[in-house]
């Protein structure tokens, strides 16, 4: 190991109570962070090359100081160790990719008549939460379920308030109407939120019980298309629970967690139970080495999620975690409640972790399989343009404006993992500074903003370089991309360029590369590879620009209003949903808009009627 004596002074000199540990190398990056009951006898652990992995004897080679925090307990350091983890991504450390936020339904008690909705983020408006759910499409499915059994409103507060007859939900059904006073009174909706509640509280035998009553009592009536109604709810609240698979009394509040291995590569399946009710599953791939061991790769799983998500108050495991009593106390100091983590070894229990583990399993495989693809994608197009060197990323560029206007530039990224969508950026282009016709002059703008040596140097998004670039274009946009990386001294980055030929036809794209057209042939690997990054970027492209023609749209027609500046604007928007409710509304409904006052407020309502 390299300065293995200096490393033994610097061990020596360290406390012996609990904290966390930093090996830093000599560009001062900090490789892996570690808790430890005693620092100076974890550390002591690392300098004996004889005990040591290869994947430690490697780190160990690059580690030139060791910095240390000092904490009270042994419980404030897994928890520290979790933190700066997360902040930091050590390239030693197992890291968790995924930090996608769970879905909940939110029944929004802001309002007279509550609003049913998804919500991500923050709970911080009135109302109650119902979750968390693993994926958006389980949350959907639910909310549709809702919907169409309880009939309560989705729309915003500004569309509620400015309707004067129901809108098309109510025509088919999915929305009891309550924005006009003919269709339900405020008892009645109040009382479908309350059912609505109890259904998501798993109280599903007593609703049913009373829709079969209402039924038959509609049919008795000889009202056999309300009895119908009824009927159809019946039938979707069962079709509800037996979607969900396994609804178990013994199952309230329970996450499921499963491990699957092969090697560096392994898959945790977490399925969530909430109120005897299955809210889906979600699949997790922690980046690892092949050294760590199962058990440590799953409680660094527990201890990154439990502490960015609260944990239910049982936990059912696959494998056996070392230090349960620190992990279940440490999120005890969190929470204020005790989390218990079981492996089941019989019962319906044991058949829910088995069920678990064959999904994670499966899971697994594909990932594998797709990871496999993904790699020889790259290896082929190495092969392919003769590259020596192993391509590692590979970014993709197009623009996309209409007729000029909302101009936005996009890079997309591919890797041997696939597609990294964390890595995607977005270029808003400046009129002042690029003529907006001007199709070359965009990509030069985008480009040189990428590829400046100060962009490069100081934004975090950008100090990772790719190996190639792939430009949505001709011979011009080739010749601009490449000027552009070598006058940035990036002369090593390949450019490919992608264009359609006669009539458009991707079956006559042309490539470039080297300043050679039709370098690479067409029905092969690399050609589709190559029009699927492009098709990807262009994509990314059209999805960029429509969101930023869709703003500029909303307030377009409020910019000919004198004295109504860009943050007015913004507050009346946010305040009415769409120009269309602010055209309709009074200057006293006006004036309720924070900085809209009684001349401004008349100034808007004559603007839109004369």
């Amino acid at each position: 190991m390299k300065n293995i004596e200096t490393l033994k002074k610097i061990v020596s000199q360290q406390p012996k109570s609990s904290g966390i540990y930093k090996m830093v190398n000599d560009q001062e990056k900090i490789l892996y962070v570690g808790k430890a009951k005693n620092i100076q006898n974890r550390l002591k652990s690392y300098l004996n090359p004889n005990n040591l992995s290869n994947r430690i004897k490697r780190l160990m080679s690059q580690v030139e100081k060791i910095d240390v925090v000092v904490t009270e307990t042994e419980k404030e350091a897994l928890l520290l160790e979790a933190n700066l983890i997360k902040k930091i991504k050590p390239q030693y450390n197992i890291l968790l990719r995924d930090d996608k936020s769970f879905p909940y339904i939110l029944i929004n008690y802001e309002h007279d008549y509550p609003q049913i909705k998804k919500h991500r983020g923050k709970q911080s408006i009135k109302g109650k939460y119902f979750g968390p759910f693993a994926t958006i499409s389980s949350l959907d499915y639910t909310l549709k379920i809702l919907q169409k059994v309880f009939l309560l409103r989705s729309c915003e507060d500004t569309i509620f308030e400015n309707r004067t007859k129901p809108c098309l939900l109510y025509q088919i059904e999915r929305c009891s109407g309550p924005c006009v006073d003919y269709t339900i009174n405020k008892e009645d909706y109040l009382e479908s939120v309350k059912s609505a509640e109890d259904f998501l509280s798993g109280k599903h035998s007593n609703l049913q019980e009373e829709l079969s009553e209402k039924m038959e009592s509609e049919s008795n009536s000889f009202n056999f298309e309300k009895a119908a109604s009824y009927r159809d709810k019946i039938v979707a609240l069962t079709q509800i629970q037996s979607q969900q698979n396994i609804n178990l009394k013994d199952i309230k509040n329970t996450d499921v967690i499963s491990i699957a291995r092969q090697g560096n590569k392994s898959c945790i399946q977490v399925f969530i139970y909430r109120s005897g009710q299955n809210w889906g599953n979600r699949s997790y791939f922690p980046k690892h080495s092949n050294e760590d061991q199962t058990s440590e790769i799953l409680e660094r799983f527990i201890v990154d999620f439990y502490t960015k998500y609260s944990p239910p108050r049982e936990v059912l495991i696959n494998h056996a975690l070392n230090d349960e009593s620190l992990i279940v106390s440490s999120l005890c100091s969190i929470y204020d409640f005790k989390t218990k983590f079981n492996v089941p070894i019989k019962g319906k229990k044991l058949d829910i972790v088995k069920y678990a583990d064959r999904n994670s399993q499966i899971s697994l495989k594909n990932y594998i399989a797709q990871k496999l693809s993904d790699s020889k994608n790259l290896e082929s197009l190495r092969d392919t343009l003769g590259i020596k060197k192993k391509i590692d990323r590979i970014e993709a560029y197009d623009n996309s404006h209409l007729f000029g206007k909302n101009a936005v530039g996009a890079m997309i990224v591919y890797t041997s993992e696939g597609f990294d969508k964390k890595s995607y950026r977005k270029f808003n282009i400046d009129s002042n500074k690029v003529k907006l016709s001007d199709d070359y002059g965009m990509m030069r703008h985008v480009l040189s903003r990428r590829f400046s040596n100060e962009a490069i140097k100081n934004s975090k998004k950008y100090n990772t370089l790719p190996d190639i670039i792939v430009i949505d274009g001709g011979k011009g946009h080739y010749d601009i991309a490449r000027k552009i990386l070598d006058e940035n001294g990036l002369e090593s980055i390949s450019v490919l360029s992608i264009f359609k030929g006669e009539g458009r036809r991707e079956t006559l794209d042309q490539i470039i590369y080297n300043n050679r057209k039709g370098f690479i042939e067409k029905d092969t690997p690399s050609f589709f590879f190559i029009q699927r990054l492009r098709d990807e970027s262009h994509r990314f492209a059209l999805g960029a620009h429509k969101a930023k023609r869709k703003r500029d749209m909303k307030s377009s027609e409020l910019e000919a209003i004198d004295g109504l500046g860009r943050i007015k604007r913004k507050l009346l928007l946010n305040h009415f949903g769409s120009v269309p409710h602010i055209k309709n509304a009074s200057p006293q409904d006006l004036m309720k808009v924070k900085g809209i006052h009684k001349g401004l407020a008349q100034k808007i309502y004559d603007f839109f009627r004369n």
